[in-house]
């Protein structure tokens, strides 16, 4: 009597079954990183604030270092600059939006009005069931901002807990930022220049985003108020400020801005004044696409269109409107991570590569060297493979940056 052979399911229900349990144990990782970070949030969010503030700090502590200024004394020069900047901000905020609030959203359902009039008129129609669904939507998301502006003010000067925290992780990221990265350096024996020469990588991501963003919100708020002050439309302080703020978040806090904008320009002067004042949106909003976000941000941090939207709405769901505005560069700075990673095996498989076929063609060479090619040929060849890994992102930023 012959053995019945061992019963084996199909190939393609245990290729599906190892991708499935593999995705599973992924996505519970990944709900428990949340979950931890959500209830360690008082302290993760100094901690990530603090970094995005000292990339944008750290070129003014570092100049005053090499002037031989002691590391305590440039570290307070720094935060100096940091508090002035935040006392002003909220003096802004507090005039142009926590002030005018009511006037502002008063303005905003007007032009709604005023535009279903001109619908409702021009094309025989009713549309006033959407306008107040439409009111009633960008009311509610319109309070969702303007309340996560506002808890940003609030971090900034002082009303809650993580205000001090976030000050005193900022002021020792730029006083102790190298020795705490040497530390760190310090406890990873085996991976050190991988691990040294990732978070340089994510460290220059980081910076690069920041100012590049700063640059353009900028820019879109000068040019979005100016647009707005021109055509006589009210609250361009107001309007100027949501830019700027707004500019911080890719693709929906712009257009939002330009809604507002647009809106107070229609309860102001009619269709043809909300029409120019679209123009203007619309004109500055190119440019900011097409020359200055390549240019300021595109170069050093090149994400696809689709991984920024899923990522803002991902970390908006996560984090709120801190959340939107972490998203980007903490993906940046992930795929940064990954492009060096990647090259680092790219070019350590180059090295054992090229003496592994340089040392076969001496072999074999004799005196006319022909072996050597060989061995030439094969380095040739792997390090195609490096230029490839290269390819997947920009480079990092070079040894003499200061990573905190």
């Amino acid at each position: 009597m012959t053995a019945q052979p061992d019963w084996r399911p199909p190939r393609w229900l245990e290729v599906s079954t190892g991708w499935s349990w593999r995705l599973l144990l992924i996505v519970a990782a990944c709900a428990v990183a949340v979950t931890v970070l959500g209830t360690l949030s008082s302290v993760v969010l100094p901690l990530l604030l603090g970094l995005i503030l000292t990339s944008v700090l750290s070129p003014i502590s570092a100049a005053l270092r090499r002037r031989n200024w002691k590391p305590a004394l440039a570290a307070f020069a720094g935060l100096l600059v940091l508090l002035v900047f935040i006392a002003g901000f909220v003096w802004l905020m507090l005039a142009a939006l926590v002030g005018p609030w009511d006037t502002i959203s008063a303005q905003v359902g007007r032009g709604i009005d005023v535009l279903v009039a001109e619908f409702n008129g021009r094309f025989d129609g009713d549309i006033t069931a959407v306008s107040d669904d439409i009111r009633n939507g960008a009311g509610q998301l319109a309070m969702t901002l303007v309340g996560g502006v506002l808890g940003i003010v609030g971090v900034a000067v002082g009303l809650v807990t993580t205000t001090f925290l976030t000050v005193t992780v900022v002021f020792f990221y730029l006083k102790d930022g190298p020795t705490i990265w040497t530390w760190f350096l310090g406890h990873q024996p085996t991976n050190r220049a991988v691990v040294d020469r990732a978070g340089r990588a994510m460290w220059g991501k980081v910076n690069a985003f920041v100012r590049g963003t700063a640059a353009v919100a900028f820019v879109d708020a000068i040019g979005i108020g100016l647009g707005a002050w021109a055509l006589g439309v009210p609250s361009v302080l107001a309007i100027g400020v949501l830019t700027f703020i707004l500019s911080f978040i890719p693709f929906f806090g712009a257009f939002f801005a330009g809604v507002i904008a647009v809106a107070l320009a229609l309860a102001d002067g009619g269709l043809s004044t909300g029409l120019l004042m679209l123009l203007v949106v619309i004109l500055v909003q190119q440019l900011e696409s097409n020359i200055l976000q390549p240019v300021l941000v595109g170069r050093a941090v090149r994400l696809h269109p689709l991984v920024v939207a899923l990522g803002v709405i991902g970390g908006g769901s996560v984090g709120g409107v801190l959340g939107m505005f972490l998203a980007v560069p903490l993906i940046a700075a992930a795929t940064a991570a990954i492009t060096e990673v990647r090259a680092a095996a790219a070019e350590a498989a180059l090295a054992t590569s090229s003496s592994v076929d340089a040392g076969a063609g001496l072999d074999g060479a004799g005196l006319d060297g022909a072996g050597l090619d060989e061995g030439l040929d094969g380095l040739s060849e792997v390090g195609s493979r490096v230029v490839g890994a290269r390819d997947v992102g920009s480079p990092g930023p070079s040894l003499g940056d200061q990573v905190p």
